[in-house]
């Protein structure tokens, strides 16, 4: 399950009439903040952003040295999608032996090894 990118619209722009911005702000742009008074702010962070866990599934992912990329790529492409069976607006995705529970809103509330 992927989330869709997120777009966003600009305030408009004080400029000219020659701008060919069309308005948009890519949801994953985020410009760090200056280091002090008067330097330019730093280069947007393009990167992906950290997958979002509860702290129970975030601290059973380290106990199981299971990475963040890892379990992206079971969210990503993974090789079975059910829904939980207590409760059915949770789903499972299971790639190889990881098995991750999200929740309807995308956070990450479990992740196991299991047995194929």
């Amino acid at each position: 399950m992927t989330a869709p990118v997120l777009t966003f619209l600009a305030p408009p722009s004080l400029g000219g009439a020659d701008d060919s911005d069309d308005g948009t702000v890519d949801a994953y742009a985020r410009v760090k903040p200056s280091a002090g008074p008067g330097r330019p702010p730093q280069k947007p962070n393009r990167g992906p952003a950290a997958v979002r866990m509860t702290r129970g599934a975030r601290e059973a992912a380290t106990g199981m040295k299971v990475s963040d990329a890892d379990v992206r790529r079971c969210l990503d492409a993974p090789d079975d999608v059910t829904p939980d069976d207590t409760t059915p607006s949770r789903t499972r995705f299971r790639r190889g032996t990881l098995v991750v529970l999200a929740g309807a809103d995308g956070m990450v509330l479990r992740v196991q090894r299991r047995g194929r």
